[in-house]
């Protein structure tokens, strides 16, 4: 269960869902952006966005229509369109889905809209939005490959623009599970939360009751007015979850530092080399382990699954930080020297950002909660060191491959034993309602 999302959405809930932020019969004031492939002389949309009333004139973005053999990307403002007409070219199988557009290809037969609810401190314009999304097309084809076209830029990577053109955090290619998907993006101005340097309050814009419900570091948060505040330092607060929330009890926003597509962070950089090291000075502890270079290129290499048991560990208990390139004694002796071996870039800097990319890899293939760290890099004396920050996941964590579970005691990382898991808080959301999981003890004792 998701306080973020809905699944599963169909006609008529669709557009009943819809109606609530725009008027579906009006034309609508957007911009489309999309990336199209062709595969067999013919083409199909890989992925496509429609941006609505984002509060510019559409007609003041500048279209662009970049065409290469075998991809196109496109974007163009959106007139004389409602977003009735909008769904039911859609729903319809009509090949053209907005005028000036390529043909879509190859389409779904039963389309499933999903609904997801964008905080608005992810939003330029400070209000949040909701997205739509449905995989449209059945057939979108990609590889990698070098753009060269006629008068067209050139560019080294199709996927790399496909990531920058679309503003994808990731893409991965023919493996990516958003191709052949159409989102739609409809701003929610019924509220939303305001923040400033020093406090947290709401706007509202509609007649009924709203609420803040929450907390900032366990402090609870109650705001029913839209003129009260509560104090909110944001480059402070760690663990934040607030919810703006209706006498129905509709999310209309949030700020969460669990909700992990858009999870708030605080705006401290957490790469600061001061910090830091007074952190690896004070040595290891219950929250802080090192490691030297581990080295994930050789298979079979045991040492490599220390890693997974260490993230693994500290988010079973209350999170922390594993530090590559620091031994027992603190002292920092960086992981250059591995990466210049099993990486071969121009540079330290790019061999360390090779093994940081392969490290997030394998976490996120390792563990069943994979959105649990961050990673990122951080120098001292040329030296680098690979920081994973680890935070306390939702319910149990445990490794995929091995169906084990470790906690953190002391400066250790033992496994699990059977009661202990059978005893593990289960996971909850904001409000506290359990969430449905499968009774993981159970499943690993039968095999």
């Amino acid at each position: 269960m998701s306080l973020t999302k809905i699944n599963n959405l169909k006609e008529p809930k669709l557009t009943e869902r819809m109606a609530q932020f725009i008027n579906l019969d009006d034309e609508i004031s957007a911009i489309f952006r999309g990336v199209f492939t062709k595969a067999n002389d013919s083409w199909s949309m890989l992925m496509g966005n429609i941006i609505v009333n984002d509060n510019s004139n559409p007609f003041d973005i500048e279209a662009c229509h970049y065409q290469y053999p075998e991809y196109q990307f496109i974007c163009q403002p959106i007139s004389e369109l409602s977003v009735a007409k909008l769904i039911t070219n859609v729903g319809e199988d009509a090949n053209i889905l907005i005028p000036g557009l390529p043909e879509l290809g190859k389409r779904e037969s039963h389309l499933n809209w999903d609904e997801s609810l964008i905080p608005s401190h992810f939003h330029q314009e400070g209000f949040p939005v909701r997205r739509f999304s449905a995989r449209v097309c059945s057939d979108a084809q990609c590889h990698d490959t070098k753009l060269v076209a006629h008068d067209m830029p050139f560019h080294p990577s199709a996927f790399e623009l496909t990531r920058n053109f679309l503003g994808l955090e990731k893409f991965h290619g023919s493996s990516d599970a958003r191709r052949g998907d159409l989102r739609i993006y409809i701003p929610d101005r019924r509220g939303h939360l305001v923040f400033s340097e020093s406090n947290i309050r709401f706007h509202s814009d509609i007649h009924n009751e709203l609420s803040v419900v929450g907390s900032i570091d366990d402090v609870p948060v109650a705001l029913t007015n839209p003129l009260e505040k509560h104090d909110f330092e944001p480059e402070k607060a760690m663990d934040v979850e607030l919810w703006l929330v209706t006498q129905a009890n509709e999310i209309l926003d949030y700020c969460s530092s669990t909700e992990w597509e858009h999870r708030y962070e605080a705006e401290s950089n957490n790469t600061d080399l001061e910090k830091l090291l007074g952190i690896i000075s004070a040595g290891e502890s219950e929250h802080c382990e090192f490691k030297a270079y581990i080295d994930l290129v050789t298979k079979k290499n045991a040492k490599a699954w220390d890693i997974d048991k260490t993230v693994c560990a500290l988010s079973n208990h209350q999170g922390g930080k594993l530090f590559i390139g620091v031994d027992d004694e603190t002292r920092i002796i960086g992981i250059n020297e591995g990466c210049q071996k099993h990486y071969q870039g121009e540079s330290d800097t790019e061999n360390a950002e090779a093994y940081q990319k392969a490290v997030v890899k394998r976490l996120q293939e390792s563990l069943n909660k994979n959105q649990c760290f961050d990673a990122y890099l951080i120098e001292h004396n040329k030296l680098f060191v690979l920081v994973v920050d680890v935070h306390k996941a939702n319910g149990l964590n445990y490794l995929l491959a091995m169906k084990e579970a470790y906690i953190r005691r002391g400066a250790s990382s033992p496994k699990m034993t059977p009661t202990e898991i059978q005893a593990f808080p289960v996971a909850r959301d904001v409000l506290g309602r359990e969430l449905l999981a499968a009774d993981v003890s159970s499943e690993w004792e039968a095999n």
